[in-house]
């Protein structure tokens, strides 16, 4: 999948002027989280979202005004003035939106941004929230090294500063330096995290459609051909057709990689089990059934790992939801795969259960 500022980047080469309209700061319960955008094009057209609703209706309105007169702006969306039965406000919070734009004198920038996160690299970028029509950025990697200035030599390394402690708390936040009157977004971008399937199976199908929907990176391996190829799987990031271990041995595994893993048979899923379940990965599952995955636990278990390290271990993988095809078991997966990833019960919110 494309992550926003590749987005960005693409209609700013090709000579566009966009408004981007970022989340900042919230207060209560909000349909989206600091640092969600929502792109408007000249025509429009959005990219994104900020949570829908007449909130992001006024929003759109402001991102029109901004492409037509150059101004940025902040639009304060408040969701708790009319949570009504006759109103799609119904999450009764607050939230500052800042519209700014983009073009094609950011374009160096934008290049920048996205070289870094397609070598899944983490950034900050720091925009001071101004109405000012000059537009200074910067961008600051983890290791230190910026790119762009707000102007100011002094102000560069106090954002820097800042911008190195949202990028170890992985938390986009606005900074405010009483001085020079000067309040900065501070905005952490980490590349998409990646769905790893290994198996290119009938489940696999609509996993990899519905991971790349749910904003993954999706990734399928298996060792035949047949099963992995651009035909079968149209919308993965990368389709690999080789072994299932020495792939996974030499792929990068991180704690922003979610592996599920649903081949065709014990050897593989121990094959694979093995190459992830001591790598530093957010969640690993595995299909089968309680049989099936006991089996291969113990295996695995043989070969020297702890009942701790098998914890690790969703197996059977997925949400009891009494999925039953293969579209089903897939929802079952990834809502399993986004409760790991976002935190939560899994229980329904109502707190009710299902009457059949």
């Amino acid at each position: 999948m494309k992550s926003i500022y590749e987005e960005i980047e693409r209609y700013v080469a090709d000579g566009e002027t966009v408004a981007a309209a970022t989340v900042v700061s919230t207060e209560g319960s909000t349909p989206r989280e600091v640092g969600a955008k929502m792109v408007v094009l000249p025509s429009g057209d959005i990219v994104g979202t900020i949570g829908g609703g007449c909130g992001e209706a006024e929003v759109w309105q402001a991102a029109m005004d901004t492409i037509g007169d150059g101004q940025r702006r902040t639009v304060r969306i408040d969701l708790t003035e009319d949570v009504t039965l006759n109103t799609e406000m119904v999450c009764g919070g607050v939230m500052s939106v800042f519209v700014d734009l983009w073009d094609e004198q950011e374009l160096e920038l934008l290049e920048a941004v996205n070289s870094a996160l397609q070598q899944r690299k983490k950034l900050a970028l720091a925009t001071p929230l101004s109405t000012d029509q000059a537009r200074p950025r910067r961008l600051v990697l983890p290791n230190g090294e910026a790119i762009g200035s707000l102007g100011d030599e002094e102000v560069d390394v106090w954002v820097t500063s800042h911008a190195l402690e949202a990028l170890t708390q992985r938390a986009s936040r606005v900074v405010s330096d009483p001085r020079e009157g000067l309040d900065v977004f501070i905005e952490v971008q980490v590349s998409p995290p990646t769905l790893i399937i290994a198996g290119g199976g009938h489940i696999a199908l609509p996993l990899a459609r519905m991971g790349t929907m749910l904003g993954f990176r999706v990734v399928v391996v298996d060792d035949r051909r047949a099963f992995a190829n651009r035909e079968r799987f149209p919308e993965a990031d990368e389709v690999i057709g080789a072994n299932f271990g020495e792939t996974l041995a030499n792929y990068p595994l991180d704690d922003q990689t979610y592996v599920a893993i649903m081949t065709r048979g014990h050897s593989h899923d121990m094959e694979c089990l093995l190459q992830v379940i001591d790598a530093p990965v957010a969640y690993i599952g595995m299909i089968g059934s309680r049989r099936r995955v006991r089996g291969v636990l113990e295996l695995v278990k043989g070969e020297g790992y702890s009942e701790e390290w098998l914890e690790r271990v969703h197996a059977p993988i997925g949400l009891d939801i009494g999925s039953q095809t293969p579209e089903e078991i897939a929802l079952s997966v990834m809502a399993e795969v986004v409760r790991a990833r976002r935190g939560g019960s899994g229980r329904s919110l109502s707190g009710r259960r299902v009457r059949r």
